[in-house]
């Protein structure tokens, strides 16, 4: 055996992995076979392979598809990464002829030459919808959003393409789309990188609840639809949207105002014109929803049905009464909104300060509103829900604690509750949406500040945020799968966990961490990411981290340091840590723990950065909690120059602008390697310019 000894270490000279094109290897492969877990492969002359990898590449056939969608076939690079040791006490020593592969090889996958006993699958792609569920859909176009993670991006993109569809039942339209779209968040100030596509809903029947689906078209791998490859309809996760079709506004829509200084419930109007509404509102919003259930009944034979129709809040302070005795809502939600929404700040839903149970229909749409909190245990948003059936929609509110106490409960059992563009108010976040207990609320935030709550199954595009917690199923809150965080900015100053804690079995629907900042400062001494680490005994796959900044605490990966063996494996690419710890056999005294040895070797690893290295070594080998051996393009004790640390590495005040300036030393992406062309600022990617991390601003 030989041994590890004085083993020097080069970086960044592994050959690229990814390739459209077939290469021409440097020489000819010297694997006979590729093992059953695909990372790992027999070396026929193994005394060619030094410790810490070689030049020599395979070219691996495997499927995928092109911009239209269509199949095709890939041909990419796999390093030899390195020989592979033996497990502890013998970690010093050698294996007689396998080797270790700088990414996976699929069952699918074709290495001429060599044969192929890999089982494994291809990683799925891991998606959001950026709009929510139930939209009332009163034009004849319609745009769609789904934001899109993958193992194998390439190309400045996740995927090749999405097929976005939507069918009455009968008659479907379809658009497959292969260039990205950007969403800006005024209220985060954040950018989302998305698909989207313009759909003529005036081919499907109107007056109909129309499915919305897609078709995922991954560079690398296999299709995945929706509908039969994510949750059943209706869930938290992703799974199909319904939306209303009534292109030709005929379903009918109620509009009917709310003022508290000259309203008068006996005399309140109602009316399909707003204007006229306007002239005779009612005082309070219950007697407002009744005359509005009515109306719906005898005009357009709605019976108990608010849904659909508008409640418009006049500037002032409004108290929330209980509105589901009033009616429900059957297919779209009851809007309530402000009449002016350029008064958001002053047109106010408070709670009055009394508990209201069981107050508001399954589907309830706020908007441009704010959400105050009066103070003390008070119950204000609850339809009862006990599944994911009902639907709590806010966008373009500010919640606002008033300065009051905390109270988990303040937003109820809603339910699915998406938050779209919120922000919080000058009196603190209310933090509603919080995991006290086994209720059914489910929250799902885009482009907000502040305000995701921590029971989030899913961010995007926000801002401020203090921590998330992936958690597994309790109660009627079903399991977090497929979890998407992208383009978030989450800073700590106080927090006793992590900032991001990830401690549950993360099956082949995955985790996705994209495009994010994470920051810690002041007194918080926690990891910054906690992903299945710290005793962690949870099987993990399909992990996706793409373009981050974690500044400030460590990142702790994908542990195994207790008494039990599990898989563990993720992929990580151009992320930018202050330090990262793996830990494994070695530091467990287990022989056994080498279930996260694709990550200890950094399989589907490249192009990454830390500060400061690991919290014991700056150096790579079977201690080392940097692992075993760099990845392709892995630096390591480099300053990137940002134009304001505010983390603990730098003033430790927070709110730091992680921004590299002139003469960072981060590696630069191409547009060929990157995973997306914009980061969560907006800032546009400058093949050979960029940086790796959170933020591309080219320097």
């Amino acid at each position: 055996m030989q041994m590890l000894i004085g083993v020097g270490v080069k970086l960044g000279q592994f050959p690229t992995d990814v390739s459209l094109a077939v290469q021409t290897p440097i020489f000819a492969p010297q694997v006979s076979e590729v093992k059953q877990d695909g990372w790992q492969a027999v070396h026929t002359d193994a005394a060619t392979v030094d410790a810490f990898g070689t030049d020599q590449v395979l070219t691996v056939q495997r499927p995928g598809f092109d911009v239209t969608g269509a199949p095709n076939v890939v041909n990419d690079q796999i390093s030899v990464s390195s020989r592979l040791r033996n497990p502890f006490p013998n970690q010093d020593s050698l294996t007689d002829a396998d080797v270790a592969l700088s990414n996976f090889v699929y069952a699918g996958d074709v290495i001429a030459g060599a044969t192929n006993n890999s089982t494994r699958l291809y990683p799925k792609p891991i998606a959001m919808w950026l709009n929510h569920d139930r939209e009332h859909i009163k034009t004849e176009i319609h745009v769609l959003r789904l934001a899109v993670s993958h193992a194998y991006a390439r190309n400045s993109q996740p995927v090749a393409a999405v097929k976005f569809i939507a069918s009455d039942g009968i008659s479907e339209v379809t658009q497959t789309v292969s260039d990205m779209d950007t969403a800006h968040y005024d209220a985060s100030g954040l950018t989302v990188p998305h698909f989207s596509a313009n759909l003529n809903f005036s081919t499907l029947k109107d007056k109909e609840l129309v499915t919305v689906d897609a078709v995922i078209y991954p560079w690398v791998g296999e299709p995945f639809t929706i509908s039969t490859d994510a949750d059943p309809y209706p869930s938290p996760n992703l799974t199909t949207l319904r939306l209303w079709n009534d292109f030709t506004e005929s379903y009918g829509t109620g509009y009917v105002y709310v003022n508290v200084d000259t309203g008068d419930d006996a005399s309140g109007v109602v009316s399909v014109l707003a204007t006229e509404a306007a002239l005779s509102p009612f005082a309070t919003i219950p007697s407002a929803v009744t005359a509005l259930k009515a109306f719906n009944g005898t005009q357009f034979g709605r019976n108990n049905d608010v849904g659909g129709g508008i409640v418009r809040l006049a500037e002032g302070t409004h108290v929330h009464g209980s509105i589901k005795a009033q009616g429900e809502s059957a297919h779209v939600p009851l809007v309530i909104e402000a009449a002016d929404p350029a008064t958001q700040a002053t047109t106010v839903l408070t709670d009055g300060g009394s508990s209201i149970f069981n107050g508001i229909p399954a589907f309830l749409k706020l908007r441009h509103l704010t959400l105050r909190k009066t103070g003390g245990s008070v119950v204000f948003l609850d339809s009862g829900a006990t599944s994911a059936e009902n639907l709590l929609i806010t966008e373009n509110c500010i919640w606002d604690a008033n300065a009051t106490s905390y109270y988990g409960a303040w937003v109820y059992r809603v339910g699915r509750f998406t938050q779209i563009n919120c922000g919080t108010g000058g009196g603190g976040d209310p933090k509603q949406g919080n995991s006290f207990s086994t209720e059914a609320i489910m929250v799902t935030a885009i482009g907000c500040q502040g305000c995701a709550g921590t029971i989030t199954y899913h961010a995007v595009g926000c801002s401020d945020l203090p921590e998330f917690t992936l958690r597994e199923a309790l109660g009627a809150r079903p399991a977090m799968t497929g979890v998407f965080l992208g383009w978030n900015t989450f800073t700590n100053g106080s927090t006793s966990n992590p900032i991001i804690s990830v401690s549950a079995p993360l099956g082949p629907r995955g985790f996705a961490f994209v495009g994010n900042i994470v920051e810690s400062w002041g007194a918080a001494t926690n990891a910054g990411l906690r992903l299945n680490a710290d005793s962690d005994v949870s099987i993990t796959q399909n992990v996706v981290l793409q373009h981050n900044t974690i500044v400030g605490e460590r990142a702790n990966l994908l542990y195994l340091d207790g008494t039990e063996n599990v898989e563990k494996s993720a992929y990580v690419n151009f992320n930018l840590f202050s330090r990262f710890n793996i830990k494994g056999d070695v530091f467990a005294g287990q022989g056994q723990n080498v279930g996260n040895w694709p990550v200890r070797y950094k399989v589907g690893w490249s192009d990454n950065a830390s500060t400061d290295g690991s919290n014991n070594s700056s150096t790579y080998g079977p201690g080392s909690w940097l692992g075993e051996l760099p990845s392709r393009g892995e630096l390591v004790g480099i300053d990137p120059m940002w134009a304001n640390d505010a983390s603990h590495s730098g003033s430790g005040t927070g709110a730091g602008n992680y921004t590299p300036t002139n003469g960072s030393l981060l590696p630069v992406l191409t547009e060929e390697m990157a995973a997306y062309s914009f980061d969560l600022f907006g800032n546009a990617l400058t093949s050979g310019q960029s940086r790796i991390g959170a933020v591309m601003q080219a320097v």
